[in-house]
């Protein structure tokens, strides 16, 4: 049955019909002619994991024969252009008057306002032609409304840090002698920007060649830097410089400028630890094609081919539609297929992560079984190294802080997952547990940034997902391989204590507690590169 999302955000009200001649963009995701098999990833060595190429994937597993004509005859029986055609990645860019999109899906469109946004969806469930069973998968952007990714406020923070990023590395045990050259890494970014001569300051200032970066806009999404006057403003309320009002950090100007934060310290932070990648930065819109959109013209790059993909943003798994996760998530399967490790930050707010009923909640895509959820630690970081490490749970300047953490709700426990002693997710059934590993968050013990001319400090989940792709770029180097999907492997040296990884003892996230073995606060911890690569190279 073809996903239609019809949903209308809690809480919106409805102001009036949608006028007839606005024009609304959205995607059909096209059928797979067969389904990808679950993942499988063998050892090391000589025994490495046969990854699919972009070709093979789309002769084996590419669109149903026949379903483009299907729907560019669809278009033309409602009037409606396409617009894109990427049946390579199996999906289709459509656009036409709402009143002809409302005859072509039997629903009609009407305006509504949530929070000052004002979004159009339908009044009634839109309903797919019969004969798309079978051809179509999901229609997405049938609505407007904007996802409601979390405050960016915990992404950096602009006191003085306590050490560098080449501590940080120093610290985890990164590969000595790798910068990452000959690999590819894709970022995935909604909003904001950067400024091109922060990252090339930031790199001389600290020693290492400036990154190659490209990048990719996708539908409305740009790079839209927020004035460094708003950039500026932000980092005095992050260090508690200046107090504003909670309204005033919800405008558009403060909201883009926790996004130009983001996606600097992102780059800054591949930037020091794969200086020599190829940054491959997408922008995409904040809307519900928005992810989907992201991540298929990553996944499906055959141009820049990334080899790691890093997402620091996330969203409660329960706030997406099911047509929209089920498209999101057979990208990111096809993803592992193709040897593309994702790595994606498990969240600021703790195992709770914002919720009314007290039950905690994990974050998407943190909890796809196909990405490396990446949770965060605390702990005083010096060019000596760390005294200890706990879990990130923390308030700072008034914003409290916490490793997102939890079981899903949605994906059910994994098999590598199954002597991890997951506990059951909140309706009491076995879920995937989130996350998976762990690196430096809290903000009191980050790493020195360079942002709009402004020292500033890394921070959140967010900064775990670029450091743990960093550390997978430099390892796929000295395997001369992607070494892709990592879980079997995580769990296979969590479960058997190994060096790779250092167990977080101590600590919790408003719910669960760091414990042996693997928690939901941190994982199976933080790594040590060197015995990471040492094991994948040799066993």
């Amino acid at each position: 049955m073809t996903g239609v999302d019809a949903a209308i955000p809690k809480g919106a009200t409805r102001v009036g019909p949608l006028a007839p001649d606005r024009r609304i963009d959205f995607t059909i995701v096209l059928a797979a002619k067969a389904g990808l098999p679950p993942v499988h990833s063998s050892t090391h060595g000589e025994h490495a994991p046969e990854h699919l190429t972009h070709a093979e994937l789309r002769q084996k597993y590419g669109a149903v024969p026949g379903a483009v004509k299907h729907i560019e005859s669809f278009a033309r029986k409602f009037n409606l252009e396409v617009t894109e055609n990427a049946e390579h990645r199996r999906s289709l860019r459509l656009s036409g008057r709402s009143a002809d999109v409302a005859r072509a899906f039997n629903t009609a469109f009407g305006e509504f306002e949530l929070e000052d946004h004002k979004f159009f969806a339908p009044i009634h469930p839109p309903q797919a032609p019969a004969e798309w069973n079978g051809v179509v998968d999901a229609v997405l952007g049938l609505h407007s409304s904007r996802h409601a990714w979390p405050r960016r406020r915990s992404s950096v923070h602009g006191h003085a840090p306590s050490a560098s990023l080449l501590d940080l590395a120093r610290a985890y045990a990164f590969p000595q002698g790798l910068d990452g050259s000959g690999e590819t890494i894709g970022l995935i970014e909604f909003g904001g920007g950067f400024y091109p001569e922060d990252v090339r300051q930031f790199a001389s200032q600290l020693g290492v060649p400036a990154p190659r970066i490209t990048v990719v806009e996708i539908g409305s999404g740009a790079n839209r830097p927020a004035s460094r006057r708003a950039v500026h403003e932000l980092l005095d309320v992050a260090s508690g410089r200046l107090t504003l009002a909670a309204e005033a950090e919800q405008t558009d100007s403060f909201l883009a400028a926790q996004s130009t934060a983001e996606v600097t310290m992102d780059l800054e932070i591949l930037a020091a630890l794969a200086p020599a990648a190829h940054i491959v930065v997408y922008f995409a819109d904040s809307g519900e094609q928005g992810l989907y959109h992201a991540l298929s013209r990553a996944v499906h790059d055959d141009h820049h081919r990334p080899g790691i993909l890093s997402v620091s943003w996330s969203m409660p798994e329960h706030t997406l539609s099911a047509p929209e996760l089920n498209a999101i998530e057979h990208v990111l399967r096809e993803a592992a297929h193709l040897g593309i490790t994702v790595c994606v930050s498990s969240g600021d707010a703790g195992a709770l992560n914002g919720s009314t009923d007290g039950k905690p909640s994990v974050n998407y895509p943190a909890s796809s079984p196909h990405c490396l959820a990446c949770g965060g630690t605390s702990g005083k970081l010096t060019s000596a190294g760390f005294s200890e490490e706990v879990v990130w749970n923390a308030t700072h300047f008034g914003f409290k802080g916490a490793s997102g953490g939890g079981v899903s709700r949605q994906f059910p426990l994994p098999a590598w997952q199954q002597d991890a002693h997951v506990p059951p997710n909140p309706k009491g059934a076995a879920g995937r547990g989130v996350p998976d590993v762990a690196g430096l968050a809290d903000p009191r013990y980050g790493c020195e940034l360079l942002i709009a001319d402004r020292t500033a400090t890394s921070a959140g989940t967010s900064a775990v997902a670029p450091l743990w792709a960093a550390l997978v770029a430099r390892i796929n180097q000295a395997l001369g391989r992607r070494c892709g999907y990592l879980h079997p492997h995580i769990y296979r040296l969590g479960h058997r204590r190994h060096a790779a990884l250092h167990p977080v003892l101590k600590g919790n996230n408003d719910f669960y507690s760091a414990r042996e073995g693997w928690n939901a606060c941190t994982g199976y911890g933080t790594p040590r590169g060197d015995a990471l690569l040492a094991h994948l190279n040799h066993g």
